[in-house]
Order: C-alpha cells, then sequence, then structure tokens
C-alpha cells in the first residue's frame, strides 16, 4: 500500500493499509478486490480507465483487471460500465477458443467498477458468473446494489446485528402461492461508514454516519465517526457538535475528548483544545495520545520547555511513537539544541525509515550543524520517498544553497514552486540566489512572489529594499525598508539601510534620524557609526561626526581583540 500506481496523473502518497487511493480512487498495489483479486501494478490508464495486473486468489492465476477511475467517473459512466461488462461476460461465455481473453468477472469495490479479463479461461468459468442474478432490493424508491464482499471486512459483532422485518398476517386472505423470496439482509450503516472513512472516501462516509446515527441516536462511534468525518472535510463547526454529542453520551472517555481537542485546535479555540487535553488526563493519566497532542498544542504556541515535558511523558508511557520523537526533535530544533534534536530523530528512524519528513527533518538539523553534504544526500533519500513534495525540493536547494551551487539550486526552488507556487519562502530564498548571481531585476521578482504570499515576511522587505537601493530606485527602496520596520521596528539594517536610501535622496535630516535609531537599537555595530558620521559631515557638524568616527574605530578594534583572544 502507500503510493498511488498512477504516478504520471497522480502519484499521492496514501496513508498507510489504504486500499484505495484518496486522490483519484484507484486500488493501490496490494488491494483485495471482492477478496479474491489482489491487484498488482499498473499496466496503462486510457480515457478514464486504468488496466491493472492482479491475481486471482481462488484460481491462483495472473490476470487483468480494467477499472474506471472513480475521480472523473460518474454515476452515470458507473452505470454504463457495469452494463457493458455484464454484457462482455454473457458474450465470453460463448467463446470456445482455448486462447482467447475472456471477461470472466465484474463488480462494484469500493469507489471502483471494474471488469476482470484473463486468458485461456473456461466456459465454466464464465457461465458460473452469468448464472447468478443481479438483486436489487427497492427501499422507499431508492436503489441500492448489494455490497457483494461486505460481510468479509466485518468483525463478528459487526456482522451479527439484523434487523426483523414485521410480517403482516396473511388470515381472512385468499391463499396465493408466490415463490420463496429471501429478504435482503439490512445494511450496517456504522460499519460502511467505518470502512469508507478507512479509504478517505469522506463524503460517503458521512452519508453512512448520518444514516447510522439516524437509526440510533445514542451509537458513541457513529457520532464519534461523524465527527472525524466532517473534519476531515474541513467542516470543523460541524464536527465539533458531532464529538459534542458524543461526550454527552460518554464523558469519560479520554480519547473522545482528545478529538475534541484537535477540532477546537483547527477552530484557533487554543485554550478550549488544552481544557480538553486535561479533561482526557483527568480520566485517564496514562493516555499517551493526550499527553502527545498537548504537547504539541504547547510547541505551537511556543511553550516549548512544557512541551518537551509533555512528550518526555508520552515517550515513558510509549517509548515506540515515532511520530512524538520526531515532534520532540522539531521542539528542540525550533530552541537550536541541534545535538539533542539529532538524537530524537534518529529514535524516530529507528521505528520508522519510511517516512520522508524523518529523513527531511535529520536533513535540515545536520545543515545546521554545517554538515552539508549529509544533509543534501537524506533530502535526496526523502525525494526518493516524496518525489512530489514541494517542502523537500525546497530544503534540497536549501543544501545546494549553502554549497554555492546556485544552478542547482534554483532549479529545485523551482521544482518546489511547481508543486507548490505558493511556497513564499522558496521565493525568498530564490530571490537570495539570484541575488548572490547579480541577476537583481529577477531577484526583486522573486521577492515580490515570496510577499504576495505572506506580506510579513520582513526579512524579503528589507532584501526588496537594499537591491532597489543598489538599482538607485530610492523612493520605491524606502518603501521596502518602512514595511519591514512596520514588522519590526528593532531591525537594525532596515534604519541603517533606510538611512542610506534618504541620504541618496539628500533628506539629510530624516537620514539623521534613521541612523540615531540604528545606533540607539545596536550601540556597538561600527557600520552605523560610520554612516552617521558621513551625515553629520554633510550637515556641516565635523565635530560630531569626528567623534562618529572614533567611536566607531574604537568598535572595531575591541572586535578584533575579542576574536584574537
Amino acid at each position: 500500500m502507500g503510493m498511488c500506481l498512477d504516478l504520471e496523473n497522480c502519484g499521492f502518497n496514501n496513508r498507510e493499509n489504504a486500499r484505495f487511493c484518496a486522490r483519484c480512487g484507484i486500488p493501490l498495489r496490494g488491494a483485495l478486490l471482492k477478496g479474491r483479486y489482489e491487484v498488482q501494478d499498473l499496466t496503462g490508464t486510457d480515457r478514464g480507465t486504468v488496466t491493472l495486473g492482479a491475481l486471482d486468489h481462488h484460481r491462483g492465476q495472473p490476470i487483468t483487471v480494467r477499472a474506471l477511475i472513480p475521480r472523473v467517473a460518474n454515476a452515470q459512466d458507473r452505470e454504463n460500465f457495469l452494463q457493458d461488462a455484464e454484457l462482455a461476460v454473457s458474450l465470453s461465455a460463448r467463446v470456445k477458443d482455448p486462447g482467447s481473453i475472456r471477461v470472466t468477472d465484474y463488480g462494484q469495490d469500493g469507489p471502483v467498477a471494474f471488469l476482470v479479463k484473463s486468458v485461456g479461461a473456461t466456459n465454466e468459468d464464465v457461465e458460473q458468473h452469468v448464472s447468478l442474478p443481479r438483486i436489487v432490493t427497492r427501499v422507499e424508491g431508492t436503489l441500492f446494489q448489494p455490497r457483494q464482499s461486505l460481510s468479509e471486512d466485518l468483525d463478528d459483532e459487526d456482522s451479527s446485528t439484523q434487523i426483523r422485518i414485521a410480517i403482516p398476517s396473511s388470515s381472512g386472505l385468499p391463499k396465493v402461492t408466490r415463490p420463496h423470496i429471501q429478504a435482503a439482509e439490512p445494511r450496517n450503516w456504522l460499519a460502511e461508514g467505518n470502512l469508507a472513512y478507512e479509504r478517505g472516501d469522506y463524503e460517503e462516509a458521512l452519508n453512512a454516519y448520518d444514516i447510522a446515527t439516524t437509526q440510533d441516536v445514542v451509537s458513541v462511534e457513529a457520532w464519534s465517526g461523524k465527527g472525524a468525518t466532517l473534519l476531515c472535510l474541513g467542516r470543523a463547526e460541524d464536527a465539533l457538535l458531532a464529538y459534542d454529542h458524543a461526550i454527552s453520551l460518554h464523558p469519560n472517555d479520554p480519547e473522545l475528548w482528545t478529538a475534541r481537542a484537535s477540532v477546537l485546535h483547527e477552530l484557533q479555540r487554543f485554550d478550549e483544545e488544552m481544557y480538553c487535553y486535561e479533561q482526557a488526563l483527568a480520566y485517564d493519566p496514562n493516555y499517551v495520545y493526550a499527553w502527545s497532542g498537548r504537547g504539541m498544542a504547547l510547541a505551537e504556541q511556543n511553550k516549548s520547555d512544557e512541551a518537551l515535558l509533555a512528550f518526555d511523558r508520552a515517550l515513558v508511557l510509549d517509548p515506540k511513537q515515532s511520530v512524538v520523537w520526531q515532534a520532540m526533535g522539531d521542539t528542540l530544533y525550533s530552541l537550536h539544541r541541534y545535538d539533542e534534536a539529532l538524537i530524537a530523530i534518529d529514535r524516530a528512524l529507528d521505528l520508522d525509515h519510511s517516512r520522508a519528513s524523518l529523513w527531511d527533518t535529520k536533513g535540515n538539523i545536520l545543515r545546521r550543524l554545517s554538515q552539508t553534504e549529509q544533509a543534501l544526500a537524506l533530502h535526496e533519500r526523502a525525494l526518493q520517498l516524496e518525489p512530489q513534495n514541494a517542502t523537500l525540493w525546497f530544503d534540497k536547494g536549501n543544501d545546494l544553497r549553502d554549497l554555492r551551487r546556485f544552478a542547482e539550486s534554483l532549479s529545485d526552488y523551482d521544482q518546489a514552486l511547481a508543486f507548490d507556487p505558493t511556497l513564499a519562502g522558496a521565493w525568498y530564498n530564490r530571490g537570495n540566489v539570484l541575488a548572490a548571481l547579480r541577476m537583481y531585476e529577477d531577484a526583486l521578482e522573486s521577492y515580490s512572489h515570496a510577499l504576495e504570499y505572506d506580506d510579513g515576511l520582513t526579512s524579503a522587505w528589507y532584501n526588496k529594499g537594499s537591491l532597489l537601493h543598489e538599482l538607485q530606485r530610492h523612493e520605491e527602496a524606502l518603501a521596502a525598508f518602512d514595511r519591514a520596520l512596520a514588522a519590526d521596528v528593532h531591525y537594525i539594517a532596515a534604519w541603517n539601510n533606510k538611512g542610506l536610501s534618504l541620504f541618496a535622496l539628500g533628506r539629510m535630516d530624516e537620514a539623521l534620524a534613521a541612523l540615531d535609531q540604528a545606533t540607539s537599537f545596536a550601540p556597538d555595530e561600527p557600520d552605523a557609526w560610520y554612516n552617521k558620521a558621513v551625515v553629520l559631515e554633510k550637515l556641516g557638524r565635523n565635530q560630531e561626526a569626528t567623534s562618529c568616527q572614533e567611536w566607531a574605530r574604537s568598535l572595531e578594534q575591541q572586535a578584533k581583540r575579542a576574536n584574537a583572544s
């Protein structure tokens, strides 16, 4: 399971144990269709269908599966496909040539409508399928096809629950001989919702959970499943209502409180989120997911020390939680405690070396430790696992930038932006590389794109202003420096360069005021004092200019002595 077999048109990396691709809907490698046909590889795509190589477990023979692509097929397409498949099976029953290709089976499993073709199938194989009637049950005017393999996916408890249909008395009515009709087995909507959720078909799951909660309003599992599905569909407010109903039915369940916390996190109601974790831990102090969730919430609130304590507690309870080790590593990384972060990420990789994000994080740590060549190798390994991940291309580009392999770095930034054009950091770093190559106009364009997607990127405003100053576009440079200073009034370099732009425009008093800010915020910075001396000299205040120059020289000498020691 995992990566979609259609790498060219989809290539989505699915969660572990998924049967169908959550993006395009086709079966993944290892998926069993109707509990019989094991998908092995993709052999072709054509006008809304895929052709798959598979193994028939009943006969131990290779077969070919042709399936509609759910993402591009509608209900009418599926109905037409299945009707054509039924006709093909019927026609195949009449073919006698032993080496001919025949359609031997068809059906629908999950979101996929498919047919099965095999070479040299016997007539008995085909006729056995044709002789089975297609039963349709009418329920309140709606047609439902029976799910042929649903019971194989349910546990004993789910499959044993049946609805008994009351049959009216026939007394007083004339006796009419009728053929015996077996009643359709009632559908287990909770189980169907769970199956649809597992394969990522959230709309179908929500429909099933809605029916399940209508039929059994006190089913905690149905309300909980509905909440999880609504959250996946981006309907966090509705998800919260579903979880509130579930908790009203079972208020002592730490899992429900932790799930409710996740919804509140999406709604950015962080105080209520923390309260939910406290409730979960009050009912079960050893509930590991409450500790890990609490730690992640604290980390996002920049309460790193408290987050690390929560992660420690979670890992004492379950040291095999690779996600928690990774979260601990990320938190230590944010604190610049790179050696400790590396230990945590290595523990995570010992438990799970198949996640690209772990190799990516370790690569970033090694780059911070100036082990850039090793970092590059790890980012390349991460990209082997997720070749369409924009962040991985971005981080690899950063490695190449630090190695001054600028052309390759630009190529990787462009690849990242092809997958995610809104990645402001990639536009920004691309601009920095172009500036290093003295391609200033192209760099300015990259900075503008970065600010289009994140106008609070202070360093992008500063770098844009510095390039505009270099190009003698001083009025535009001033506007950029002012945007940087609006975000960070203590940005010393921005005050200094604003002073230089004002000086170039002949606005000496304003230039002096900007440089006064720079020297007041950074009195140990010699460049600001030298620039201030130049402005004072231009204003005819020569004695003050001389004092500034002497102070700047003394600062440089102090710095040299400090470096020598």
